[in-house]
Parts: C-alpha cells; sequence; structure tokens
C-alpha cells in the first residue's frame, strides 16, 4: 500500500523518477531476500574467509555505486575503492582489536554493510567537490602557483571544503540523533523488545564507528583526487 501511494503520486506527478520507484520497489525485495538466505548460509558456516569475502564484494560494489555517481571526475572507481577500503577495513579492525565487537560474522557483515555506505557516499561526495572546485577555479589555483605556493598549498583551501561536504552527512546526524531522528538500529533495538538503555549504547557505537570511517574515507578521497589533478612539478594539469 505504501509502495502504491509513492508511485501513484509519483505518476500523478509526472516525475521522472517514476520508473526508477518502480524498479527500485521490485529490486529491493528480490536484493534484500537474496541476502538474507546468503547471510543465514554465512552465519551457519562461521567461515572467516566468507566474511572477508563479503566485506570484499560489498566494497567492491560500493565503490562502483560512489564512483557513478561522480559526475566531475572521470574514472573514479579506483580512488573510491581504495578510500572506501582504508576507512571501513582501519574502523572494523579497530573495533575487533578493542573488542567492541566480537570475531563474528553476525557483527561484521551487517556493522560493515553500514560502514562502508557510509563510506560510499562521504567519498563520492568528497571526489566530485574537490573536482567541481579544481577545475572551476583552474584561475585561482594556476595564480597561486605562478605566485610561488606549492600543489598543496594552492588547492588546501578547495581540500578542506571537499572533505567537509563528504563528513556533512554524519556531522549532522550526530547534531540530531535522538533528538530528531531515532535511527535504524536504536528503533530495530526497541522495536523487538530491547531494553531503551541497551538500544541507546548500540546507536552510540554506531554513531562513533561512522565518524571514523567517514573521517577517513573522506580524508583518503581528498589526498587521492588532488594528487591526480597536479605534475610532480606543482603545474595543473591540463588533461583532466
Amino acid at each position: 500500500v505504501l509502495v502504491a501511494i509513492a508511485i501513484g503520486v509519483g505518476f500523478l506527478r509526472r516525475l521522472p523518477v517514476f520508473k526508477d520507484m518502480a524498479l527500485g520497489t521490485v529490486r529491493t525485495f528480490v536484493q534484500l531476500i537474496a541476502v538474507g538466505y546468503a547471510l543465514d548460509f554465512i552465519f551457519n558456516l562461521e567461515n572467516l574467509w566468507l566474511v572477508a569475502l563479503a566485506i570484499a564484494i560489498m566494497i567492491t560494489v560500493g565503490a562502483q555505486a560512489g564512483a557513478s555517481h561522480v559526475k566531475s571526475y572521470k574514472g573514479a572507481f579506483p580512488l573510491t575503492w581504495i578510500s572506501i577500503s582504508i576507512g571501513s577495513v582501519l574502523t572494523l579492525a579497530m573495533m575487533l582489536v578493542i573488542r567492541i565487537i566480537p570475531l563474528d560474522a553476525r557483527y561484521i557483515i551487517p556493522l560493515g554493510g553500514m560502514i562502508i555506505s557510509n563510506s560510499m557516499n562521504a567519498t563520492a561526495l568528497t571526489i566530485d567537490r574537490l573536482s567541481s572546485d579544481l577545475k572551476g577555479n583552474r584561475l585561482a589555483v594556476e595564480t597561486a602557483l605562478a605566485l610561488g605556493k606549492n600543489w598543496r598549498e594552492a588547492s588546501s583551501i578547495f581540500q578542506r571544503k571537499a572533505t567537509t561536504t563528504g563528513m556533512m552527512s554524519i556531522l549532522n546526524f550526530m547534531k540530531t540523533v535522538g533528538i530528531v531522528a531515532l535511527p535504524g538500529a536504536m528503533t530495530g533495538m526497541i522495536l523487538a523488545g530491547a531494553d531503551p538503555i541497551d538500544a541507546v549504547l548500540l546507536q552510540v557505537i554506531v554513531g562513533y564507528m561512522l565518524l571514523s570511517s567517514v573521517t577517513i574515507s573522506s580524508v583518503v578521497a581528498t589526498e587521492l583526487t588532488v594528487r591526480r589533478f597536479f605534475t610532480p612539478f606543482h603545474q595543473l594539469r591540463q588533461d583532466i
């Protein structure tokens, strides 16, 4: 009924995303059912190699999806893949080292999915903003270089803006969580009958892990992207 309402409104308003809504509804159902069976299989086996493979597939698909949304820079997949991988793996590894979560597929895969999806969005936004700014402010950058600044100094303001753009979503989330929104992890636990305090503690962990992964991924994406725009001789490339 809810989907029918959304599609009906989209059809009546002649929204250009009408077909995407209909296709997305079917894909959501099919993909989640398939993932449900896959996770049940992996959880029962408790094979760490399968867990690692699942995380690798999630990172690769996320990197491809993120790269497809970067309009101002062609061939962004290697940048998104490396950025998401570093941010996600480091965050998951730290959570395992300090024993926030056990080495268990039931914890690693769902939390890994949350980390990767947020890092994907942050990485795509960062790369797109930085590429767009450097191209749109080519004259200002070249002027700074001509005045004797190195490539890092000439692009520093654009690097900071791009990194902040990538982090904006998680920063807004942390400002409003619990006041404006009750996030998915917390809501799910409460609906399942868990104590609200336990649900809050889990959401705190989720919020902090996302802050870690998004920050790392955004910084790495900025560093990788900005280097593509300059030559070893501190010149702005003309072919990008």
